[in-house]
């Protein structure tokens, strides 16, 4: 596959998820201003919606591996350094030595594209390597 058989990332999820975020930290600051104990709670609660949509709108899939930020930076991992595969009807958690990142099949345009183009690396991956897993 040429890097340009990577499939698209639309990013649906995400950006709902920075938009709510953004409407529940604005409340949080006039809650915050009243006095209410709410504010932390819907405080937490946007924080949350805000890092989950950094770190999908961040995700990039391409022909050596995957990379996505996180606290520390920007994450990557080639396909060679996966070591382990947890996958659920809307991810691939991808992890390596010391490096994991989740992506999200949700956030793609054909999500059965971005599925099989994972798999596609995967698999090699995994023949080459025996002592890895897939779960």
């Amino acid at each position: 596959m040429r890097p340009s058989d990577a499939p698209r990332q639309v990013y649906p999820l995400a950006s709902t998820a920075l938009i709510s975020g953004s409407i529940l930290t604005a409340g949080n600051f006039l809650l915050a201003a009243s006095g209410q104990r709410l504010g932390l709670f819907v405080g937490f609660g946007a924080l949350a919606l805000t890092l989950r949509a950094v770190r999908t709108l961040s995700t990039r899939v391409t022909e050596t591996g995957v990379s996505q930020l996180h606290w520390g930076g920007r994450v990557q991992l080639s396909w060679s350094e996966v070591t382990q595969v947890t996958r659920t009807p809307r991810s691939f958690t991808l992890t390596g030595d010391e490096r994991r990142v989740v992506v999200s099949v949700e956030e793609f345009q054909d999500t059965a594209a971005a599925i099989s183009y994972i798999e596609s690396h995967l698999r090699s991956n995994f023949r080459s390597n025996p002592g890895a897993g897939v779960s």
